[in-house]
């Protein structure tokens, strides 16, 4: 890895700025870059951006909302700070100063770290030291990047948490995903109910299998479910609520149920 050279701070043209390459965050919210060229115009760049050179050009290390908004300004100079890195200290040190977002999402996480392991070629391991994690860690937010998309965007959106997600991907079926996503989403649940939801899905499709026909149509998950308990006399299942309470000793009890094995 190329040793970053001492900092250098000048003025670069716009039109020889190009944005970072590889994923950076999934979305740059708009309205958050209208608000920071806003306050750029009323006292100006507090902190340059970094750059690194390539070729005769330049491309952003930091500052990519900075420089997104000095472009609604119509600025033709900005104030850069120059250092030269490789392209493996370039991408670590940009997925350094992305972890530290406090709003980063799941999902952008994941996508640093896909960069990292899959476009220059380092281990899980190595990428968690880097980034002050564990290999396990690392290897589970990877793992985020193979679910089917809504649920990718259900978690990078922060309708649902992690663990809600890898409960309802553990269904296996686009059909129930889809089905139970939109409960979770619109209702809010815990990793436990994402879990029965996907116990219950499974359930009826070994039913529906085993019987060789379509399986039934599902009732809405929100629904309460009755609940059972046996009956004194004859073991048969009574729905709580729908139970007739007697009071009597142990003798009366023991008599009366004699009588009705009888």
């Amino acid at each position: 890895m190329v040793k970053a050279l001492k900092m250098k701070v000048r003025e670069i043209a716009m039109e020889l700025l190009d944005e970072p390459a590889g994923v950076v965050r999934m979305e740059i919210d708009a309205e958050a870059v209208q608000a920071l060229a806003n306050n750029i115009a009323e006292i100006g760049l507090l902190q340059p951006l970094e750059v690194r050179p390539v070729g005769e050009r330049f491309e952003i290390v930091f500052g990519h909302r900075r420089f997104k908004a000095i472009q609604l300004l119509g600025y033709k100079k900005v104030e850069c700070i120059v250092r030269r890195r490789d392209d493996v200290g370039t991408a670590v040190a940009r997925a350094s100063e992305n972890l530290r977002r406090v709003d980063l999402t799941p999902i952008e996480e994941a996508a640093i770290y896909s960069d990292l392991h899959g476009k220059h070629d380092m281990t899980f391991e190595a990428i968690g030291k880097q980034m002050g994690k564990s290999g396990g860690v690392v290897r589970r937010r990877l793992d985020l990047l193979r679910m089917p998309p809504d649920l990718q965007k259900a978690i990078h959106r922060k309708q649902i948490s992690i663990s809600v997600g890898e409960e309802l991907w553990s269904i296996g079926d686009a059909e129930g995903i889809s089905y139970y996503l939109q409960f979770a989403i619109e209702h809010g649940v815990t990793k436990d109910v994402a879990r029965s939801w996907a116990q219950d899905w499974k359930q009826q499709k070994r039913g529906s299998d085993s019987a060789g026909g379509e399986r039934d149509s599902l009732a809405s998950p929100m629904e309460v479910r009755p609940t059972y308990w046996p009956c004194d006399f004859c073991n048969g299942p009574i729905e709580v609520g729908k139970e007739t309470v007697m009071r009597g000793c142990d003798e009366c009890t023991e008599k009366i149920k004699a009588a009705l094995r009888g």
